[in-house]
């Protein structure tokens, strides 16, 4: 998806070298959302020195997210320019413990559920070809609560929130004001991070990425 993204850009850069940047503002107040997502991945065994409850772990979906905030806009030499941001999101990530032993209990599959609200600090710089512009940068991640519920108790635990680091990378386009969007995000750090069970960290191979798309309106 970065790699399309990229070279999107380029071929637009040019197809609009002539392009000059249109009227600048210095902030955009801004909303997107997130879609709903089912990964495909391998899961994790916990508990193999104890068969009887022993059990898979694996993240089983991630819920529609939406986000708002305001971005600083920095005027660079034309047409590039960068920016800085604070975002507030809120993230519900499903989880699934099935037992390998089905005789061995009542209930052969648990529901682990954990929910986010975060902070975003993004920054980065971007390109502006009259209408349609290219961002990419970095972001920092901060819980500022989380909270975990399951159906029945099975010893995984919630650690202390961390700092989290990511980067993105997005298209837009913009009428006058009003701008809309689409951008790739991923972080550095594995869904499962933040749980842990008899002190074994409970982090799943795959690392979070998700499409966002956007509405902004600039001032």
């Amino acid at each position: 998806m970065k790699t399309i993204i990229i070279s999107l850009c380029l071929l637009l850069l040019g197809l609009n070298s002539g392009f000059t940047q249109t009227k600048f503002y210095n902030f955009t107040i801004t909303a997107g959302m997130s879609l709903k997502q089912g990964p495909v991945q391998s899961g994790l065994i916990v508990n193999r020195e104890a068969p009887v409850n022993e059990f898979i772990f694996n993240l089983a979906e991630i819920q529609k997210s939406y986000s708002f905030g305001i971005r600083k806009n920095i005027r660079l030499s034309s047409p590039f320019f960068g920016t800085i941001g604070l975002e507030y999101s809120q993230h519900q990530e499903n989880y699934s413990l099935v037992y390998t032993c089905k005789e061995c209990r009542t209930v052969a599959e648990n529901t682990l559920s954990t929910s986010s609200h975060k902070i975003t600090l993004p920054a980065g710089v971007g390109v502006k070809l009259g209408s349609l512009d290219f961002t990419s940068g970095l972001q920092l991640h901060y819980d500022l609560k989380s909270t975990m519920q399951e159906d029945t108790p099975s010893g995984v635990e919630m650690t202390k929130s961390k700092m989290q680091f990511g980067w993105y990378a997005g298209l837009g386009y913009s009428f006058d004001r009003t701008s809309i969007g689409v951008q790739y995000q991923s972080s550095l750090t594995r869904y499962g991070n933040n749980l842990v069970h008899n002190q074994q960290p409970m982090e799943l191979m795959s690392i979070p990425g998700n499409v966002k798309f956007t509405i902004g309106y600039s001032f």
